[in-house]
């Protein structure tokens, strides 16, 4: 029995023993950091250690590209030891004044005074037709695409870059970025997520300087000078503190303003007889400084131009003591924008001609009116006006460009470049409601003080123009024999709005919601009729955001569409 209870001693002891290790194995396990490492081939991207050979030819390294917080999708080529980035990395991110033209095959790249040619696969390239080598091919194309050298990039743009190697990758930079820096307090490990148990990316040494990103309790994420992006112990960082990164570059935009706020009116000119009515038409008018005659018609896809410009109309409204922008627009349908937009030579020819007008008539300032741009002609319209520009300010011609309230889907105007590189930019805070729309007010004042607000957040406030409604809509809408409602508008303006309202018997009342006047009635045929008023209290309400917001200035659509009592509330808001 002794025997017996002995070995069975001694065996739960083992147990005991053997748990007790095998709880210690586990303890340590849970709480002991993992050594193991992410390859940095697989980390960059690249397929079991090896560069992707659908890239790259020989001679050629494919490297991966790492912009400021983010591995990029983009390769980058390094040929020679000239590195040459994805151009479609460039235009999205990088430098979007670098535009490839199709219509020409050639690479050009505009400045606030200069444009670039750069062919393809070639060294060469030319400023306004001087010739000039820049030792290595700047653009540079393979069966993968289209890249642009890093060295060329470099000198134009507001960005750093450094190679590295083991993998091959290109680290970029951007600066003017207000960013938080820390010091790694001594050498450590960075994770590719945040916890002991993640695989180790990289290594940083005591004095490494490493860009935070989000800090969190127990680990930061951070990215490391060669271009790693993961997480360090919190513990581990210190003098934490924001900076603004180096500006490398920094485009000189100078613009034409007036001296004081802009107040326009847009004058409809349909024929060329029009211009004899401008004295007339401007006799009541107070607390306005710049006249825009529409008298600029796209007329074909090649560029060129109907015109109801007069060299006396602007002499009449010069001695009036306003100065003439003439308006050009592209309402025509023989003409498709998209394609007059994309083509180089018809771009020149509408810019060269608006600039000799300007010259030989002597207006003040050209405004672009080019309405309902599609979004894949984005690119081409920014360009037009980014060549345009050049001439205006070579030519001391003001330039100012219309756009429409910013909503998700006009992103294709790209108002933070018209607010660089045009003199202003006018925001039509008008059409909220439209014809084809459902009823509703043409402008309330949430939907204008809401474009003003998101305008601001990309262009600066003394460039921004904010354009109201001189005129109504009168909404009918019919109830069909088969319940369902035919909704149809006509324009009218402030005068035939109130003789509209007295003939009906009907008074109008304010409507909350949209900060107007606001009247319903049936008519005898049965329709619904509706009318959000634009009258001199709208006006004025509307102008007293041009002080609330600092802008650069006032605009109304159209001349001849007012009654006389709105120009005192102008008149207010320029002071």
């Amino acid at each position: 029995m002794n025997y017996k209870n002995k070995t069975f001693r001694r065996l739960a002891a083992l147990i005991v023993a053997v748990g007790l290790l095998s709880i210690v194995f586990v303890c340590v396990q849970k709480f002991m950091p993992t050594s193991e490492r992410m390859p940095s081939d697989t980390y960059f991207g690249f397929a079991e250690g090896t560069t992707e050979p659908s890239l790259g030819v020989e001679g050629e390294t494919v490297a991966a590209v790492v912009v400021d917080d983010y591995i990029a999708q983009e390769r980058a080529l390094i040929v020679s030891g000239n590195v040459y980035i994805d151009y479609t990395l460039v235009q999205s991110t990088l430098n979007s004044r670098f535009y490839w033209d199709s219509s020409e095959a050639v690479m050009l790249f505009t400045t606030a005074d200069q444009v670039f040619e750069i062919p393809v696969n070639s060294s060469a390239y030319t400023i306004d037709g001087e010739s000039f080598d820049a030792g290595y091919e700047i653009v540079k194309t393979t069966s993968s695409g289209m890249f642009l050298a890093m060295n060329f990039l470099q000198q134009y743009s507001n960005l750093h870059f450094e190679t590295y190697e083991s993998p091959a990758r290109v680290v970029i930079t951007t600066g003017s970025e207000t960013v938080t820096v820390a010091e790694v307090k001594k050498d450590g490990v960075v994770r590719y997520r945040g916890g002991i148990k993640s695989a180790i990316l990289t290594d940083v040494t005591a004095g490494d300087t490493v860009t935070v990103l989000e800090q969190l309790e127990n680990w930061t994420q951070i990215v490391t000078a060669d271009g790693y992006i993961g997480y360090i112990k919190s513990n581990n960082l210190i003098n934490i503190e924001e900076t603004v990164r180096d500006t490398y570059y920094q485009a000189d935009y100078s613009s034409i303003s007036l001296d004081g706020r802009v107040s326009l009116v847009f004058h409809q000119i349909n024929y060329t007889a029009m211009n004899d009515n401008l004295s007339e038409d401007i006799a009541s008018v107070s607390g306005v400084n710049v006249i825009s005659p529409t008298w600029y018609y796209l007329s074909d896809n090649s560029g060129n131009i109907l015109s109801y410009a007069s060299a006396s109309y602007v002499e009449e409204a010069h001695a009036a003591g306003l100065q003439v922008w003439a308006l050009v627009s592209n309402f025509s349908d023989d003409v498709s924008t998209s394609t007059l937009l994309a083509t180089r030579s018809s771009r020149q020819t509408v810019q060269n001609y608006l600039i000799a007008q300007a010259l030989e008539l002597g207006f003040d300032g050209i405004n672009i009116d080019f309405e309902g741009i599609a979004q894949e002609s984005g690119y081409d319209y920014v360009q037009f006006l980014r060549e345009l520009s050049i001439l205006c300010r070579k030519n001391g011609i003001i330039l100012s460009v219309d756009v429409p309230v910013p909503t998700e889907y006009s992103t294709q105007y790209n108002r933070k470049e018209l607010g660089i590189v045009c003199d202003y930019v006018i925001m039509m805070g008008y059409d909220e409601h439209y014809s084809g729309s459902d009823a509703g007010s043409v402008a309330s004042m949430d939907f204008e003080e809401t474009g003003i607000q998101n305008m601001l957040l990309e262009i600066a406030k003394e460039k921004v123009i904010s354009a109201i409604p001189f005129y109504s809509r009168l909404w009918y809408t019919e109830t069909l024999s088969d319940g369902t409602t035919n909704v149809t508008s006509e324009v009218v303006t402030m005068s035939e709005a109130q003789e509209i309202l007295s003939d009906a018997g009907v008074t109008s009342t304010y409507d909350e919601s949209t900060g107007q006047q606001y009247a319903e009635w049936t008519a005898s045929d049965g329709r619904l009729c509706q009318i959000w008023l634009e009258d001199a209290d709208s006006v004025a309400a509307r102008a007293a955001f041009i002080s609330e917001y600092e802008l650069g200035g006032i605009a109304a659509w159209r001349l001849g569409y007012e009654t006389d009592d709105v120009w005192s509330a102008i008149t207010g808001s320029i002071s």
